[in-house]
């Protein structure tokens, strides 16, 4: 079906889910929000719905009175409590549709995965009448398309986010885009930080964003000790948009040096990973109350294979001892959480895997086994080298899972400050 501009387009993005009303934390709106806002879209109103038919069947008759684009995100799962497809259908009076083919697609995914397949999954193959079916390869339920005869546009989507963001970003946005966009390009960058507080980046943009004026939107998002300048420039062609973006970036990059590690896409862990390639160096991780998860962190990374040895998860003292090296004296006189056993524990995996870069975290991440002296959250990292080994401290603040994580994006920051 041919797409027509639409002028003045309104947008409500509905989310489905009783866990959103349970203390969950809704990530979806931002990121729809600001894909939508990039191509000229501002959304109106956002709403969370407990998974119940009434409920969704209400909201949606609501929004379709006053928007021109409603984004669903949710409820296409195969269980009792998945019922996004009913309620939808009841607000439009249109049938369900059960489409023997997306079964057969169903079947083989469980098949591939040599699963069984539950019955009730052959729910996620019934479409709203006229819905056109959008593809989703990273999970079972697809997404649906409808078109009113009035011009207002209802998608749903999946609601688990790797199954979402994909659908929205290849196939559900470029929709949009050619619908809403009124003729006009829009080009979008992320600029990526480490290292430096929200509130500080914030500080040091705003005076370069208040001089670019009107057709470039800014969202500044932390996350840990992270932090990403997501810019979106609407022009009147796509050479102009990025042209004003390129004259902005080339202002961020001068401000803030070798705190942008990256663009777009890239994480902390890949720009780590290009510079251990660079140097044609390799690394390895020692860890005790992270357990693992700095090394899941660096393999997530694309083609970490070329630099990541290996790791030892090193909880018990005698493994710190046996595996690692770290002398029994060190343990005895100032503990597995101090400095002294963090630099040991870095030049033993050094040892252990013949990595050139040796990264190890110790600390106590709780809720109990705090002390006076060695309290909750406090952490030592430190990262070995061919040259010298350094060392930090740190203090970190939240909970257990909260305190894991942040050790882990510390001691990549760490490591990445260290390898120029």
């Amino acid at each position: 079906m041919s797409l027509e501009p639409v002028p003045g387009a309104r947008a409500e993005i509905l989310c489905v889910g009783t866990e959103l009303l349970s203390g969950k934390i809704n990530t979806h709106v931002a990121y729809l929000s600001q894909k939508l806002r990039g191509i000229g879209i501002q959304p109106e109103r956002e709403m969370s719905l407990i998974d119940t038919e009434s409920e969704i069947r209400d909201a949606v008759s609501s929004a379709s009175a006053r928007a021109d684009l409603i984004l669903i995100s949710g409820g296409l799962g195969p269980t009792f409590d998945d019922i996004t497809r009913e309620g939808v259908s009841a607000s439009l009076g249109r049938q369900l549709i059960f489409k023997p083919y997306l079964w057969k697609k169903i079947e083989r995914r469980y098949k591939n995965f040599r699963m069984r397949i539950p019955v009730n999954n052959k729910r996620q193959a019934w479409i709203v009448d006229g819905a056109e079916v959008l593809d989703n390869p990273n999970g079972s339920a697809p997404g649906q398309w409808i078109e009113l005869k009035d011009g207002t546009v209802i998608v749903l989507m999946p609601g688990p986010f790797r199954e979402l963001e994909p659908m929205f970003r290849k196939l559900i946005l470029p929709k949009l885009s050619r619908l809403f966009s009124k003729g006009r390009k829009t080009y979008e960058r992320v600029l990526r930080f480490y290292g430096i507080p929200e509130s500080e980046a914030d500080r040091r943009l705003s005076p370069l964003l208040a001089k670019q004026g009107k057709g470039i939107e800014a969202t500044i998002l932390a996350d840990l000790s992270r932090v990403s300048l997501h810019l979106a420039s609407t022009a009147r062609n796509a050479s102009a948009a990025r042209r004003r973006l390129a004259t902005l970036e080339r202002a961020v990059r001068k401000e803030f040096g070798n705190r942008l590690y990256g663009v777009d896409d890239e994480t902390l862990e890949m720009a780590l990973g290009k510079r251990l390639k660079k140097k044609r160096w390799t690394l390895a991780v020692a860890e005790s109350c992270t357990g693992g998860l700095l090394g899941q962190r660096l393999t997530h990374a694309p083609g970490s294979s070329s630099f990541f040895r290996g790791g030892v998860i090193a909880y018990a003292n005698e493994v710190k001892e046996g595996l690692l090296g770290v002398p029994k004296k060190i343990l005895k006189r100032d503990g597995a959480v101090s400095e002294s056993s963090a630099r040991a524990m870095a030049a033993g995996v050094r040892t252990a895997t013949g990595a050139e870069v040796g990264i190890a975290i110790t600390g106590v991440a709780g809720p109990d086994g705090g002390t006076r002296k060695k309290p909750v959250g406090l952490v030592h990292i430190a990262i070995a080298t061919p040259k010298r080994t350094k060392a930090m401290k740190f203090v970190i603040p939240g909970s257990r899972d909260q305190i894991r994580s942040r050790a882990a994006s510390a001691a990549i920051a760490l490591a990445f400050h260290l390898l120029p």
